[in-house]
C-alpha cells in the first residue's frame, strides 16, 4: 500500500495550510491613472494611486483529499460576528515579498473538475485589506478645520468692513463686537479655579 503525501505548504491562512498539488501563486498590484487628455492626442494622465495588491492561487486537489477543498470554501465563505468577511493573516514567500499580510476572498472561488485526472483544478485571488498604501494615506495630514473662534473673528471683520463702507465720514469708528458663548476647555478651567 502506498501513502499519498501530503503536497508542501506554500499558502496558508491564519496558519491553517492551503494544500493544492501544482500550486501556482501570481502577485500583481495596480496603479490607478485617469486619462487627462480628453480629444487631443497628449499623453497626459493623473496618478490615482497605488490599488490593493491580489494574490492569485491555482493548484489542483485530488478527488481523495475532497476535504481539502472544502476548507477551502469553508474559508471563503466565513464571516466574522458582525457578518462581514473575514480578514486572514496570509503567510507565502511570494507574499512576504511584496509586503502583503491580510487578505480577503475576492471573486470567484472556483473548482473545475479535471477530466481523467480525478482532481479538481482550483483557483481563488485574494485581496489585500489594510495595504500599507491604505495606512499611509490615513497618515498623512489632514488640513486643519476652523475652529468655531476663528470663524467668529473673521465675521466681525466683515462686519467692520461692510459698516466702515456705509458710512465713509465714519472710518474711526470701531469695530462692532459679536458676543459669542465661550465653551472652551480653557473657560471652564477658569471658572472651576475662579480665575
Amino acid at each position: 500500500m502506498t501513502v499519498q503525501r501530503k503536497p508542501s505548504v506554500q499558502l496558508a491562512l491564519n496558519g491553517k495550510p492551503i494544500y493544492l498539488h501544482n500550486i501556482l501563486m501570481t502577485v500583481s498590484v495596480r496603479r490607478e491613472e485617469k486619462d487627462m487628455s480628453g480629444q487631443k492626442s497628449s499623453t497626459k494622465k493623473s496618478d490615482k494611486g497605488v490599488k490593493a495588491k491580489e494574490l492569485n492561487v491555482s493548484g489542483v486537489i485530488p478527488y481523495s483529499h475532497k476535504e481539502w477543498l472544502t476548507q477551502l470554501f469553508q474559508l471563503a465563505e466565513a464571516e466574522s460576528g458582525k457578518g462581514e468577511q473575514v480578514k486572514y493573516r496570509v503567510s507565502a514567500i511570494i507574499a512576504e515579498a511584496v509586503n502583503m499580510r491580510e487578505v480577503q476572498f475576492s471573486d470567484d472561488v472556483s473548482a473545475v473538475d479535471a477530466g481523467n485526472r480525478l482532481a479538481w483544478n482550483v483557483s481563488f485571488k485574494l485581496k489585500e485589506v489594510n495595504s500599507v498604501a491604505e495606512k499611509k494615506e490615513s497618515r498623512k495630514k489632514k488640513p486643519k478645520a476652523k475652529t468655531q473662534s476663528e470663524k467668529a473673528k473673521s465675521a466681525s471683520k466683515a462686519t467692520t468692513n461692510t459698516t466702515a463702507g456705509k458710512n465713509p465720514q465714519n472710518t474711526s469708528a470701531k469695530p462692532e463686537k459679536v458676543q459669542t458663548e465661550d465653551n472652551s476647555v480653557s473657560k471652564k478651567i477658569d471658572d472651576w479655579i475662579g480665575a
